[in-house]
């Protein structure tokens, strides 16, 4: 939504989950809708898109689950990387909760250098865009 409000035009989005890719498809009716990320091809758009945004799923490290990390079947940083390398865009942005910091940050800092980007990673909570709560993320930027 904050995309739209900046008048950003979405390409693409891809969403497994119907009630996601709904929203999406309401805010982004021009783009092209996915569902998922592992049985789709998106070098079609190498050279297309400046910004990658992506919050992959933030199960196998939240502290509300088991923490399963690599291990989990929803462990999608490797699908997120495959796309970042298909399309080489300007910028990316991610986004995860903190416990992937001590489980899987280095390696998507890492796997983001070794592609040629700067990378920074920044905890901001909700309440610090004036959400009512805190519940912090984490936030990936990648030049």
């Amino acid at each position: 939504m904050a995309a739209a409000m900046l008048g950003w035009e979405n390409i693409f989005h891809c969403e497994i989950n119907a009630f996601g890719r709904a929203v999406l498809d309401y805010w982004f009716p021009e783009s092209q809708s996915y569902e998922d990320i592992t049985k789709t091809d998106f070098t079609k758009y190498r050279g297309q898109i400046d910004v990658l945004t992506g919050g992959f799923p933030c199960q196998p490290f939240s502290y509300a689950g088991k923490r399963g990390g690599q291990s989990d079947d929803r462990y999608l940083w490797p699908e997120m990387y495959r796309v970042i390398q298909e399309l080489r865009p300007s910028w990316v942005l991610g986004e995860n909760v903190p416990g992937l910091v001590g489980m899987a940050l280095d390696k998507v800092l890492s796997d983001l250098e070794y592609e040629g980007y700067s990378t920074q990673a920044f905890i901001i909570p909700a309440c610090g865009v004036d959400a009512p709560h805190r519940r912090d993320r984490v936030a990936i930027l990648a030049y």
